[in-house]
């Protein structure tokens, strides 16, 4: 038997892990997509609970003036009645829409968790770090953790965060140079990509 068949074996084989690897990168891209437009939904969903909340707050008012004219005989019976039905429908209304709410934006916490935990998966990247989740730099070794620009070793290096570092994951992972990194967000509001190697899920 010649060589050839050998190492034209060795080139599909090649070939097939390059194609998977190519799925591997388009199935993490599309999650990395689905996971930032959640984030986007989630913080809709958020700002909504909050106006709806300060509506609730006006009209738990209302309903307290209602009552309080009722006790103070300022309206008719019927008038007020009316005015106090009113008042706690809205009430009851905007307490069922923030619930509603609630529950839409827990689901969506829960779905791009599960689409961060499958990126990490695909990944290889460390357990336990996942979009929207705290991670601390860890403090075996003493130095501190490279702030990158971009995902690998060769883009800019803004600072170093020091052992312990709480942080915030925005985004990630990305595979690169041989590390898995992730965009992330620190206390006093910096931001930028770091290996997911160097942090740990809990403070040390």
């Amino acid at each position: 038997m010649g060589l050839g068949p050998l190492f034209g074996k060795d080139k599909d084989k090649t070939e097939e892990e390059k194609s998977e690897q190519q799925k591997i990168g388009e199935t993490i891209k599309n999650l990395s997509d689905r996971i930032y437009e959640l984030q986007k939904q989630l913080n809709q969903r958020t700002s909504e609970i909050d106006q709806l909340t300060m509506q609730l707050a006006e009209a738990q008012k209302q309903a307290e003036a209602a009552r309080g004219a009722a006790s103070a005989e300022r309206l008719t019976v019927a008038a007020t009645q009316e005015a106090l039905h009113d008042a706690n429908a809205r009430v009851r209304e905007l307490e069922a829409q923030i619930g509603q709410l609630a529950k839409e934006k827990a689901a969506m916490e829960e779905q791009a968790k599960s689409a961060s935990a499958a990126v990490a998966e695909l990944a290889g990247s460390k357990p336990g770090l996942a979009v929207g989740a705290t991670a601390w730099v860890q403090k075996a070794g003493g130095k501190n953790l490279r702030r990158r620009s971009a995902p690998g070793l060769h883009s800019q290096v803004h600072d170093g965060l020091a052992p312990g570092t709480q942080l915030t994951l925005l985004e990630g992972p990305v595979a690169a140079d041989g590390y898995h990194w992730w965009r992330i967000r620190a206390a006093d509001g910096r931001e930028g990509w770091v290996a997911g190697e160097e942090l740990v899920t809990a403070p040390e």
